[in-house]
């Protein structure tokens, strides 16, 4: 399990704000899927692209979270996905 590294910087209404957006990032993960959150298999590189698409961020800034190797990551299992669509 993680533990923070870093003083908790989220006070008051941030946190509760957070709270309630990772609480429905949650449910929409259960509900994309059709399983409850601990059934869940997923890459974390995938995971968290998703919560930066979730929270609405630039794709910059998403990219920025992700790091290089993870955006690359991410831009080719999406776009394998894509193909595979397509090819269907």
């Amino acid at each position: 399990m993680l533990e923070p590294t870093v003083p908790r910087w989220v006070k008051g209404i941030e946190y509760k704000s957070l709270t309630v957006l990772l609480a429905d990032f949650r449910k929409h993960l259960e509900r994309e899927s059709g399983s409850s959150i601990e059934q869940l298999d997923m890459n974390t590189a995938e995971m968290l692209s998703d919560l930066c698409n979730f929270l609405g961020l630039a794709d910059k800034n998403r990219r920025i979270v992700l790091g290089r190797n993870g955006a690359q990551y991410v831009d080719l299992v999406e776009g394998t996905s894509l193909n595979l669509s397509i090819k269907h």
